[in-house]
């Protein structure tokens, strides 16, 4: 068996997680060990985000 890629062990932690979401009782918490799935990822701030949504004329997610 193949080695996995790091983009397709994230697709599985995060259809894993999605599963166990939709499986669990309204209310129930759901953890899940994170390890180094997304030690890799893009961190991006808040703010920088926020300005690219509205210089693409989508405002935020609070109506501005």
């Amino acid at each position: 068996m193949g080695r996995l890629t790091k983009e397709h062990k994230r697709a599985l932690f995060i259809a894993e997680f999605l599963r166990r979401l939709r499986e669990a009782a309204p209310g129930e918490r759901v953890y899940m060990r994170v390890g180094d799935v997304f030690k890799d990822a893009d961190v991006i701030e808040l703010s920088e985000w926020q300005a690219a949504r509205r210089l693409d004329g989508r405002g935020t997610d609070h109506g501005e």
